[in-house]
């Protein structure tokens, strides 16, 4: 019985340290996996921010596209002003720059309704970029015929949207066609 009664005295305290060691590993692992969910979400909420852009220059340029359509003929593009610009318009003098920080009423239009999620309403710029009209048909890469012997008026059309912050912004441009 003695030889029981040293074994207990000879015992120091390793099992205590060992699993103050093994505490501490797990400690590190779960700071580690903290760190790395965290930039998951912060990744996950950027390209959730760049959806909202995209999807809100979307709407912007269906927008631009909607007003063209409800336009009788082209004299709303005779003259410049407010984000409809005249055949001609020389970029550096009246057309603002796309990235430009001039997206203002005097520059562009506001969309009327603001997509879901969106801190500011998508706006557009429409330049009347010329006509066609009397050459015949034209035939583009397997989409059809298209019969250009009525008067069609070609409009390009920049849009910006806005994320869920203004600083996180997505530029359109598309170019469209209205047979008048």
């Amino acid at each position: 019985m003695k030889a029981r009664i040293s074994d207990k005295n000879s015992q120091q305290g390793w099992v205590l340290v060992i699993g103050l060691v093994v505490l501490v590993m797990l400690t590190l692992i779960a700071m580690a996996l903290m760190r790395t969910t965290l930039l998951e979400e912060k990744m996950a909420g950027a390209s959730r921010d760049i959806n909202l852009s995209f999807e809100a220059a979307e709407a912007g340029l269906r927008g631009a596209e909607a007003f063209i359509e409800s336009q009788a003929d082209d004299s709303a593009f005779t003259a410049t002003g407010s984000g409809l610009y005249a055949q001609g318009t020389a970029a550096g003098n009246l057309e603002p720059a796309p990235f430009g920080t001039n997206w203002d009423n005097d520059n562009s239009r506001v969309l009327s309704s603001t997509p879901t999620g969106v801190t500011s309403a998508p706006r557009y710029m429409i330049k009347k970029i010329g006509e066609s009209g009397g050459e015949g048909s034209l035939n583009i890469g397997g989409y059809g015929e298209t019969d250009l012997t009525q008067k069609s008026v070609i409009y390009r059309i920049t849009a910006r949207g806005t994320g869920g912050s203004d600083s996180t912004q997505t530029i359109l441009r598309s170019h469209y066609a209205r047979a008048y």
